[in-house]
């Protein structure tokens, strides 16, 4: 079995792995429901996201909220308000609004201060929650229940006071009840103002005034999820909380951090990393993740081929043909002998790379192998003239081989 096809079926063990164990974790941590509920509607299923097409998903919201700007869109921010706010000249100016839709709204020092800052410098925060935690109803001056969490779907009812709105103002549709609400002090009554009521009539939307800005404080985020919105003329209900927010706002921000928080953070130093360790399915998909990775970097680390070396540069054997004849036939002084093997080396020469026939020297091959090889006819005509006279058995003196020799090399060495 070659490597590549072990590396396959260990990462498909892998990935089979993985969703079994998922499905595992699943039934695990899943609570029990009753058969004639449906399970959509379990408050597991709770994400108020504003990519979420769950039932209890904040998708529909969301796409709404651009009509309630004027058209601007709200811009998605996936880290604590803090760092934004420290981050952003944005959020430094005097007409903004800034909504986080979440289960439960759990800030930090730097949290709370910055939210502070923000609305006092004119700002407007809006905050759809089922509880607030003690930091925030410090830091603004109010203070609210805690939630109380039913587990099962029932009718989720959302009231308004204002008497400029239609009579019939109770609005409600399928959801899961939430009680919590505001405990008004006749000292609060100065910087608070009710806005609407739960299904017992206690105050669960309020609007706090803060230095030149508002805090504004929704106990029922299922006002704010897609099955709410659906159900009959619910979509009237969010017109009319978006009626106390400012239209002309120059930038509009739609938290996507704290519905994450499940607890208090312990730091404000946060990263994308954090939340992955957090939730066990992103902690499983990311060490996995990282196993797959370091498997394919084990398996191709090693090269499939050596490195295929330079091929040398082709050398002109004929130069070196005749430069190790010569040597040897001078060792011996037999010129003559000599000359003879120089020229039949030549004329063989000639024939392999020219194509011409040496049978005959005559006028009619010097001029055509002047023209092929590219030398001038008379260098061609000198050397085929010694050519000949060796062929006929000429004296062949040391002078003489030297400059036979000398034109042959020349010959060699330029070859056309």
């Amino acid at each position: 079995m070659s490597k590549r096809i072990i590396i396959i079926v260990l990462a498909a063990a892998v990935v089979v792995l993985f969703l079994l164990l998922m499905l595992g974790i699943r039934h695990l941590t899943s609570p029990a429901f009753d058969a004639a509920q449906d399970p959509r509607y379990q408050r597991q299923e709770i994400h108020y996201g504003n990519r979420s097409t769950r039932p209890y998903g904040g998708k529909v919201a969301f796409t709404l909220l651009d009509g309630y700007f004027n058209g601007r869109a709200p811009r998605r921010v996936t880290r604590p308000f803090s760092y934004t706010y420290r981050n952003s000249d944005n959020l430094k100016g005097n007409n903004s609004v800034y909504i986080a839709v979440a289960t439960q709204l759990f800030l930090t020092d730097k949290d709370a201060e910055d939210m502070s800052a923000y609305v006092s410098a004119g700002n407007q925060l809006f905050l759809v929650v089922e509880g607030t935690d003690s930091l925030l109803q410090k830091t603004f001056g109010f203070r609210t229940t805690e939630p109380l969490f039913e587990s099962g779907p029932s009718s989720a009812v959302q009231r308004f006071v204002n008497p400029a709105f239609s009579p019939d103002t109770v609005f409600s549709g399928k959801g899961i009840p939430m009680n919590s609400h505001l405990v008004l002090a006749e000292s609060d009554t100065s910087i608070i103002t009710i806005l609407g009521n739960n299904a017992q009539h206690q105050p669960n939307y309020f609007r706090v005034q803060h230095g030149e800005g508002h805090l504004f404080v929704l106990l029922n985020p299922m006002s704010w999820t897609n099955s709410w919105l659906l159900e009959n003329n619910n979509v009237q209900a969010l017109t009319w909380q978006m009626a106390y927010l400012r239209m002309h706002a120059d930038h509009v921000y739609w938290d996507e951090f704290y519905k994450y928080q499940l607890m208090p953070r312990t730091s404000d130093n946060f990263s994308d990393m954090q939340v992955m360790l957090k939730h066990p399915p992103l902690k499983w998909a990311l060490w996995l993740a990282l196993l797959l990775v370091a498997l394919y970097i084990f398996s191709e680390s090693k090269r499939r081929q050596r490195i295929i070396p330079d091929r040398p540069v082709l050398r002109n054997n004929s130069i070196d043909f005749a430069e190790t004849l010569g040597r040897l036939y001078y060792l011996h002084h037999n010129n003559a002998n000599l000359a003879q093997k120089m020229v039949q080396h030549l004329l063989e020469y000639i024939r392999q790379h020219y194509f011409l026939n040496t049978a005959r020297i005559d006028a009619e091959f010097i001029t055509g192998l002047a023209r092929k090889s590219g030398f001038p006819q008379e260098y061609v005509e000198s050397m085929m003239q010694m050519v000949m006279e060796v062929r006929t058995g000429a004296h062949v003196d040391d002078e003489y081989l030297h400059i036979l020799y000398n034109s042959i090399y020349q010959f060699y060495q330029n070859p056309k």
